[in-house]
């Protein structure tokens, strides 16, 4: 099978999956998904600007350790007698900005390779792929592991992480959806003209070629923010009182029994702010695909 046969098969399967993927829920109206959608995007504004409207400064002892809702608290306290609800609304933007830079690094490296290899081929596209099929086969978690170890639980370890194990599925994609617009007619249009390959790229094969990436994007950032919550749970994340969603899982592990909420609100937290992400994303995607 040639390359670009395997381009089309590939792009014909991407899109016969979302197709399938849209069937699942044909009755749900627009109305069922924002309702749905609502409390992840309530909770992405409040990682946005929670340090902001916190009702207690951050890593302030106020109360008792591990007090139950009530006497001013609106989740009660954690395992130092701070106030719950302020420690929430500090750590989400911890989790939300690194993963969103890994993502768009990995957007953007993934895309601007794949773009190359397939509008210029020749033997460096076939040895980049080679490069690219032994970077698909590293755990991410391995790799982030790897890094922290030796740079620490920083916000660019995550990022290299993130480019080195999702840029090389992009980069793929990228160029299936390259070598498949190529061949329009508005590109060798513009080839006759004597467009240059920049242009060409950035003008005609981007706008085409964008859609089934961002559609991607979702998926990049949701396991960017597992790394990110990884290395928290693991003790490489942010040190006291600094502190994030999964450092509160972390810290507060023991004293559940106590106060319920200090472990399942941050998680709750994770989880909705994986989802919000992946919707925002997936509109984004839409729009550009339409």
């Amino acid at each position: 099978m040639s390359s670009r046969a395997g381009a089309s098969t590939i792009l014909e399967r991407l899109h016969a999956y979302d197709r399938r993927y849209r069937s699942l829920l044909p009755g749900v109206g627009r109305l069922t998904v924002i309702a749905v959608a609502l409390p992840g995007i309530f909770v992405l504004i409040l990682a946005v600007i929670g340090p902001w409207i916190a009702p207690e400064p951050l890593g302030a002892s106020v109360a008792m350790p591990l007090l139950p809702p009530g006497d001013g608290h609106l989740f009660g306290t954690d395992r130092l007698g701070r106030d719950l609800w302020s420690q929430v609304l500090y750590g989400g933007r911890d989790l939300l900005i690194i993963p969103l830079l890994a993502t768009l690094a990995t957007v953007a490296a993934g895309t601007a390779l794949g773009m190359t290899m397939g509008y210029v081929q020749g033997q460096v596209e076939t040895l980049t792929l080679a490069a690219l099929d032994i970077l698909l086969v590293l755990p991410p978690v391995l790799v982030v592991l790897l890094l922290a170890n030796g740079w620490g639980g920083s916000g660019i370890v995550v990022v290299i992480a993130m480019v080195l194990t999702g840029s090389p599925f992009l980069a793929r994609l990228a160029r299936a959806a390259t070598l498949e617009v190529s061949q329009a007619p508005f590109v060798q249009v513009s080839q006759i003209q004597g467009d240059g390959t920049f242009t060409i790229l950035r003008r005609d094969v981007l706008p085409n070629v964008i859609g089934p990436v961002l559609a991607d994007s979702g998926i990049r950032f949701v396991g960017a923010l597992y790394l990110v919550a990884a290395l928290s749970l693991l003790g490489f994340g942010p040190q006291t009182p600094d502190t994030n969603w999964a450092v509160m899982i972390r810290e507060n592990v023991e004293g559940a029994g106590l106060n319920i909420w200090a472990l399942a609100l941050p998680a709750l937290m994770i989880a909705l702010l994986s989802v919000s992400a992946n919707i925002v994303l997936q509109s984004v995607a839409d729009r550009f695909a339409r």
